[in-house]
């Protein structure tokens, strides 16, 4: 069961490792973004 779990995460565990650098990359810009409108104010 287990040697089953990790064949899955193998094989997606690119798509997966893109998906968490993509929510990360777009959580750094909106904190980016929310850091300088606090600027302006």
């Amino acid at each position: 069961m287990f040697n089953l779990v990790k064949d899955d995460f193998d094989e997606n565990s690119d798509d997966i490792l893109n998906t968490i650098n993509k929510m990360l990359e777009k959580n750094e810009k909106k904190q980016i973004k929310d850091k300088e409108k606090e600027g302006e104010e």
